[in-house]
């Protein structure tokens, strides 16, 4: 009888985390960035296919890194960061100033480091819809920015009975952006399917591997997005888990679901943060926010709806001719900068100018965000690649019907009082119309998290995570962060910010940014929940309403390292803003 086999241990390792042997001790090259001259790139190759890796697909993912600062003897290793999206480029955070950001925070302690998820930016294979970026345009150009639905009608039941006005431009969003999810389908890029959160975090243990060595431990601080990314790691490599920030906390409870389940908890603090717009503006006064008239917040607020209520009938064009803000277009405006408060500035100047019928300084803002040359000829960009990612992280939302996204569209708006959800609905409509094919390699989701299992073994092993949100972040309620911190009782802690904003770094808060510095520096956290102050003023003479990136401005006398501090988490946020 022949004896067992000793398989040696770099393999039976290998073979836990899905990677090949060849695999199992990579070696990085870096070289200096392009975009960059103070950034270091590389490039890590992975198995494409984790359910079968051993089959000789292989995927690239770029890497770029801010290299600590201190003596080499006195660094910590490396710190991942990932800006969400999904569908963001890594490397463009970095190159943008968050690395420099991050590693101020940090004091230098840390390599910073970030990678283009597969799938996004310059990973390959590309997640791509098409040929060409031509046809990526053009798709893009045939979905609208939003739902042409007017909030103030929902009370109408001629509006809203089936197959009136309402129902009619639900479907006709629907149907545009259906076409774009069956180019996908048909398309089945090879990164369709292999570039969900579970194949992400085994990405993540390949990288860590590569750049500290074989079992050193996670450091991570994601935000939005990418604390989805965060949380199927702490599920599935609960013993490589190092010092971790959850920032902006998306749900992955709700995100493992159907999309009918994810919406309604995008809406839960869209109304405190209008009421936040709104209050700030009023208290800024004429002088701070050219919005204002001098009256209360609850009379903006008014005149807001009655804005975008005027619109549904009576588009504004720009001075060209050549567009107009519709409703539609309105809700988009709105919904994409009510997340960034240091934007309000700008916005409210926008908006000012649109209630006296002048549309060019919302349509520069529009189309400054949104415009870029385009070789169409060249390779698909994979521009719209966060769709199909969040789809295949989703249940299969293709059963739902039409009828259900109206009246699920209608109930929310009314009980949530989100006025723009129709500029929230295109990763629905897609994954409406997706295949219900999902990856090989299932996502946890959130079963190892509510059946307290990854809690038990990072207690085990007295690892500790972070969760930090705001508490009227319309993008990532902090009902979200607080059901994480729930889910793991002993192995966390969970600590806020006042005000609006997506993300902590959205608005700078002393307090808070020493908090997470603490934690990541030397594993302390705080022994109960923390809620903390905002330091950076959003409205105010001296701040520029004539740009969405306008310098900063705090309030209160800071020493030089604190204000370096609050500088250093604002130039986070204006690397997280540049992103697409």
């Amino acid at each position: 009888m022949a004896s067992p086999r000793r398989w040696p241990a770099a393999f039976l390792l290998a073979s836990a985390l899905q990677i090949p042997p060849a695999l199992a001790k990579p070696t990085l090259h870096w070289t200096p960035c392009s975009s960059n001259a103070d950034l270091d790139c590389a490039t890590l190759t992975v198995p494409l296919e984790y359910a079968d890796p051993s089959n000789g697909q292989r995927a690239t993912i770029p890497l770029a890194r801010y290299a600590a600062t201190v003596p080499v003897s006195q660094r910590k290793g490396s710190l991942l960061t990932n800006p969400g999206g999904p569908g963001s480029s890594g490397i463009d955070f970095l190159a943008n100033g968050a690395g420099e950001g991050l590693s101020t925070i940090t004091g230098g302690y840390y390599d910073i480091v970030s990678w283009d998820p597969r799938g996004v930016g310059d990973a390959k294979p590309l997640l791509a819809c098409w040929d060409t970026a031509g046809e990526e345009m053009v798709a893009s150009d045939s979905v609208s920015a939003a739902a042409e639905i007017e909030y103030s009608l929902f009370r109408n039941k001629t509006y809203t009975s089936p197959g009136g006005e309402y129902e009619k431009a639900i479907n006709e969003f629907d149907a545009s952006v259906a076409e774009i999810a069956a180019d996908c389908a048909e398309y089945n890029s090879s990164a369709l399917y292999t570039s969900s959160a579970a194949y992400v975090a085994r990405d993540m243990v390949a990288i860590v591997d590569a750049l500290d060595g074989k079992n050193a431990s996670l450091n991570y601080w994601g935000f939005s997005y990418g604390t989805i990314y965060g949380a199927e790691f702490v599920q599935t490599f609960p013993e490589r888990v190092g010092r971790v920030v959850f920032d902006g906390v998306f749900n992955p409870q709700a995100n493992a679901e159907t999309y009918m389940s994810q919406l309604p908890n995008d809406e839960l603090y869209v109304a405190d943060a209008i009421g936040d717009f709104a209050r700030l503006c009023e208290q800024a006064g004429p002088e701070g926010c050219a919005l204002s008239d001098g009256g209360n917040s609850t009379g903006l607020a008014k005149r807001l709806a009655s804005l975008q209520a005027s619109l549904y009938d009576n588009p504004i064009s720009v001075s060209d001719g050549s567009w107009s803000i519709t409703v539609g277009m309105f809700s988009f405006f709105m919904y994409s900068f009510l997340k960034l408060p240091t934007t309000w500035p700008a916005v409210a100047s926008a908006l000012r100018a649109l209630e006296q019928g002048d549309a060019d300084v919302m349509g520069e803002l529009l189309t400054g965000a949104t415009e870029t040359s385009v070789n169409v000829s060249a390779p698909d960009t994979g521009s719209m690649a966060g769709w199909p990612i969040q789809c295949t992280d989703n249940a299969p939302s293709n059963g739902t019907s039409i009828s259900e996204v109206a009246e699920l569209v209608l109930e929310l708006s009314l009980t949530e009082r989100t006025p723009w959800l129709n500029a929230d609905l295109s990763t629905l409509s897609f994954c409406r119309n997706f295949p219900n094919t999902r990856p090989r390699v299932r996502n946890f989701g959130a079963k190892r998290l509510t059946n307290l299992q990854t809690n038990a073994a990072l207690t085990a092993r007295n690892a500790s995570v972070l969760i930090v949100n705001a508490l009227h972040d319309p993008t990532t309620p902090v009902t979200s962060a607080q059901s994480l911190h729930r889910w793991l009782p002993t192995s966390s802690q969970l600590v806020t910010r006042k005000g609006p904003g997506h993300t902590t770094i959205s608005l700078a808060s002393l307090g808070l940014v020493n908090v997470i510095r603490e934690y990541l520096l030397d594993g302390t956290l705080p022994e109960t929940v923390q809620v903390h102050d905002v330091d950076q003023v959003v409205f105010g003479q001296g701040i520029s309403d004539e740009t969405i990136t306008p310098d900063p401005v705090f309030n209160g006398n800071f020493t030089d390292g604190e204000r370096a501090l609050l500088e250093a988490t604002y130039a986070v946020f204006l690397a997280f803003l540049s992103l697409p």
